[in-house]
Formats: structure tokens, sequence, C-alpha cells
């Protein structure tokens, strides 16, 4: 049987040519590309004002111990991390509604309730969104984050 594809090209030579996928490689993508981003560190930011009592919950929460590790979510993470939120506090509210997964309609007939189908949806995406940032087990193993910098750390104090 023959040799599948062709031979793969080191790491260096992908790199200097600014292509190959940059989450694979072992440095950190952020450091390589040489973009700075903003990160959410020594402060929360304000959850969004479409987000109800539930999901500003979760969002200071969840950014409050997210803040705790430097280079977790930057803040063009936020609009992903509001959509997060938003699926936590409609779960929860599910949760609360759909007590039973069937209902009995008035002929008899037993059915899956609609508020429960709905609730499986709603999980689906948020493991979905957990795995983007990291908030499984599985996901955090594939997380590498930059080290503190006590000159970027200086720099973010002002937020």
């Amino acid at each position: 049987m023959g040799s599948r594809g062709p031979k793969a090209q080191p790491t260096a030579l992908l790199k200097a040519k600014g292509t190959g996928n940059i989450t694979r490689m072992k440095e950190d993508a952020i450091t390589n590309q040489g973009k700075e981003l903003e990160w959410v560190h020594n402060g929360i930011p304000d959850a969004p004002d479409y987000l109800n009592d539930g999901a500003r919950q979760v969002w200071n929460q969840q950014l409050w111990e997210a803040q705790k590790l430097f280079g977790y979510i930057s803040f063009i993470d936020l609009k992903v991390f509001s959509e997060y939120c938003y699926v936590c506090s409609e779960m929860d509210y599910l949760k609360e509604h759909s007590q039973q997964r069937t209902t009995t309609d008035e002929n008899g007939v037993v059915r899956v309730n609609p508020l429960y189908v709905e609730l499986n949806k709603l999980r689906k995406d948020f493991m979905r969104l957990s795995g983007e940032f990291g908030f499984t087990p599985s996901s955090r193993t594939r997380i590498t984050l930059q080290q503190k910098d006590e000159t970027v750390v200086d720099k973010y104090k002002e937020f």
C-alpha cells in the first residue's frame, strides 16, 4: 500500500509561509501571529443590556472565574460569550417549566413535551459553546494560555 498524501512540511516552514493550522502547533497561536488581544483581566465588563437577570448572573460568575487566568477570554470573545450566557439562562428557565418529558393531549395521545424538545436543543448549543470557551474538561486540555507578563498585567489595571 502506498503512502497517503504528501509528506508533512516542517512547522518552521509553515510558520514562515504563514500557512498551516496554528491551533495544532505547540506554541501559543497569539504570539506566533504577532497580534495583541485585549484580555478580560482585572475587572469584569458590564453585561449587555439585552441579557436577562439569569444571563447576567452567569455572565458575572463565569467571567469572575475566567479572569483569574490571564489570556482566557478576550474582549472580542464577549459577543459569543453573551450567547453562552443567554443559552444558560434559557436552559434554567426550561428546566423549571418542563418537569415532565411527555404530555397527553386532549385525544389521550402521549406526546413529547415541546418544552423538553427545546431544552434538548439548548443543551446541544450549551455543550458546543462550552467547548468553545474551554468550560468542559476535554476542551481545557486543548487550550494553551499566555504566561502572565507583569508589563501586560499593569497595562490592564486601568479597566
